[in-house]
């Protein structure tokens, strides 16, 4: 009888035969048709294990056997031990898995991460690198491997292998992964690596089209772009220079608008802005309702300027003044009451404006002696920053940290250490498109290192997400992240110098040297977090089954694996967890199924079954640990009320969010995941702009 030791794989490697893979196929099979007893299926499967090891060796004499023959060998064994209905589910399982190696092939990847049909179509579509005739000339490890070696240039000599090797690791292994600039940028001509730019609008001509040109070049190289236009004078104003009257804000947005729509036609993605306003201008109505028409300023996110002033203002019921910001003149007394209803209103229906505290952002500003304060975020809203400033971003995966159903606190400090020191490493590597940034970010050396997979990290801990526990684990996270952060910038500020700008700011008043001005910040990592095959950001998943359509138009339905195993381990019957797969198939949701358990309900919530005072608690928790700010939508079900958005806008406010972005499911065109059923009829993309999330 011949020895069994080596297998062939379909790719023609020889790797070593394991005949536990075997058992564990088996036992797959066996669970899934429930054809075998529970607490028999692990004998039974060893058993035919043997019988399947004894033929092949019996078979093979001495040549190797490939993994289609042991396969079909698995088939044979199960029919003939008399289990057909777990015999034809393994068929169906191998024909599923033989489609998707079809797809990886007809994606000209090769995989050798062993990755998902899914995160290849991301990578190829978004990171890898092509050649002059599209096709795909390197692998997902070579990818990485190119980041790597890009940031860890800035170096020593002497220490470049060793952080290669250590940035190479994190990102391979997706517990830490960059903005997507990274991966477009590394390497390559264009060279930039930051995502987040604010940019100034000063009231002169020449200076609002200075900020188009340098809109134009910072889109054009991949950033987003954030504006202030509120020292814009308002729409009417006598303008002495030429004696005619001022076109207002709202105007100039247009002209920045139609900017941006032409970098889209000649760029490979799409451009975004956000548009600030402050509550105390004049134009204050026509800019909340610059976006009530279809297509108008549709390459903007916008968000009011608010202040504490009037927050307080409005619990007061007292009326609130709009001033010119030429003149510094009182124009209009309003009531505060009418315009927050106006503003809410609005979010309601269309999902903008969006909020930023601007008191809220300036409290944590450690330069506002010296730069002053902060008025405009970028794009997604997690990023307030200077004008010129500028950010580059980094997500740890938080669902590659749960050990034992724990936390592992020990792995994420030292994954957090090595972030820091990469994203660190990427403000000297990065290039950026004009000098007045290319200055300021090394003046700054402003980071953000933030986190996705929470939710399922959230799942695999069974916490759920709109709990008091669940608050309180995301306030710990991220104050161990930011304390470990901070610490390994004080570690290279001794290594390698304090940010530029640290004379007069409150670090040198404290005594405290740091390499970076802010080192956390909470980004949506749309992207990035499909490369990682992981949940969005500190987002609840959108549904428990949802259709991703990145292969066809088809799409493929997907049910949350961590569901599955939770609903897999329960003591339903068979029917009843099919009954369960198409209930979630059709809703998204879980919670109306009376014969689930409380527990499995409670830990499995989808977006819309969470309540807006949870998510508002959840971002509010992770902001009072983040340095920078947090990027969250507050999800609304489609009946939810004004009054509702209202509520969540105050609460917002009084838990110290640097800003809210509210939507409400159907009030736009246009949602990123839907429920399966309704997914299958057309592909839509949920964000206010489809470049949001995929810029990050």
């Amino acid at each position: 009888m011949a020895e069994l030791t080596k297998i062939k794989k379909r790719d023609g490697r020889v790797v070593g035969f394991n005949e536990r893979k075997i058992r564990a196929a088996i036992l797959a099979a066996f669970k899934a048709t429930g054809e075998v007893e529970e607490g028999k299926r692990g004998k039974e499967a060893e058993r035919l294990t043997k019988i399947m090891v004894n033929i092949l060796r019996k078979n093979i004499k001495s040549e190797v056997p490939t993994v289609e023959q042991v396969q079909d060998m698995v088939e044979q064994v199960l029919m003939a031990a008399g289990y057909y209905e777990t015999a034809k589910a393994y068929i169906l399982y191998r024909e599923r898995h033989k489609k998707k190696r079809e797809a990886k092939r007809i994606l000209g990847v090769e995989d050798d991460l062993g990755l998902s049909v899914n995160q290849l179509k991301v990578l190829e579509n978004r990171y890898l690198r092509h050649d002059e005739y599209g096709r795909v000339v390197e692998t997902p490890k070579q990818m990485f491997r190119r980041v790597a070696r890009f940031v860890a240039k800035e170096e020593k000599k002497s220490k470049r292998k060793f952080w290669r090797d250590k940035f190479y690791e994190v990102m391979v292994k997706m517990e830490f992964v960059p903005a997507g600039c990274y991966f477009r940028g590394s390497g390559t001509k264009s060279g930039m690596l930051a995502n987040c730019f604010v940019l100034p609008v000063e009231d002169d001509m020449g200076a609002i089209f200075d900020a188009v040109k340098w809109l134009a070049l910072v889109q054009n190289a991949g950033g987003g772009t954030g504006f202030d236009f509120s020292q814009l004078r308002p729409k009417g104003d006598f303008v002495k220079g030429s004696g005619g009257f001022a076109s207002g804000p709202v105007s100039f947005m247009k002209v920045f608008d139609a900017a941006t729509a032409q970098v889209m036609q000649g760029g490979y993605r799409m451009g975004a802005n956000m548009g600030v306003l402050r509550i105390d201008h004049p134009d204050i109505l026509e800019f909340i309702t610059s976006k009530t028409e279809e297509g108008e300023i549709s390459n903007f996110n916008i968000s009011v300027g608010v202040t504490d002033k009037f927050m307080r203002a409005l619990k007061e019921g007292k009326r609130f003044e709009l001033k010119n910001p030429r003149s510094g003149e009182v124009v209009q007394q309003i009531e505060t009451r009418w315009l927050f209803s106006q503003i809410v209103t609005l979010a309601w229906r269309t999902g903008d404006p969006g909020m930023i505290f601007l008191d809220a952002i300036n409290r944590d500003n450690p330069v506002i002696k010296t730069l002053g304060p902060i008025r405009a975020t970028n794009v997604c809203g997690e990023q307030p920053l200077h004008p010129f400033d500028v950010c580059n971003l980094g997500s740890i995966n938080l669902a590659r940290l749960v050990k034992d159903k724990r936390v592992d606190y020990k792995r994420l400090e030292q994954i957090t250490r090595t972030a820091i020191r990469f994203l660190d490493n990427g403000v000297d590597a990065s290039k950026y498109p004009i000098r007045q940034i290319t200055k300021m970010a090394k003046a700054n050396r402003r980071i953000g290192l933030g986190v996705m997979g929470w939710a399922d990290m959230l799942y695999q801990l069974g916490v759920g997400y709109n709990t008091e526990e669940g608050v309180r684990l995301g306030k710990r996270i991220m104050k161990r992240i930011n304390e470990t952060a901070v610490e390994e910038s004080e570690r290279l500020a001794r290594e390698k110098g304090i940010f530029k700008n640290w004379k007069g700011s409150s670090f040198e008043k404290k005594g405290i040297k740091r390499r970076n001005l802010a080192v956390t910040t909470i980004a949506p990592t749309g992207t990035i977090s499909m490369v990682a095959d992981c949940s969005s950001g500190i987002e609840p998943v959108f549904g428990l089954s949802f259709v991703k359509n990145v292969v066809d138009e088809g799409g493929l339905s997907y049910v949350n694996p961590y569901f599955k195993e939770a609903v897999e381990a329960s003591n339903l019957s068979e029917e009843q967890k099919n009954q369960v797969y198409e209930r979630v198939a059709r809703t998204g949701s879980c919670q109306d199924i009376g014969y689930l358990s409380s527990s499995i309900k409670k830990i499995f919530v989808s977006a819309h079954d969470i309540k807006p005072e949870w998510h508002i608690k959840m971002q509010a928790g992770w902001q009072k640990q983040t340095e920078n700010a947090v990027s969250k939508t507050i999800n609304f079900p489609q009946k939810a009320t004004i009054l509702d958005v209202e509520r969540a806008y105050m609460l917002a406010w009084e838990l110290g969010c640097k800003g809210i972005t509210i939507y409400r499911s159907g009030s736009k065109e246009g949602q990123i995941l839907e429920k399966t059923e309704k997914a299958k009829k057309k592909s839509v993309i949920q964000t206010k702009l489809r470049a949001m999330q995929k810029s990050k």
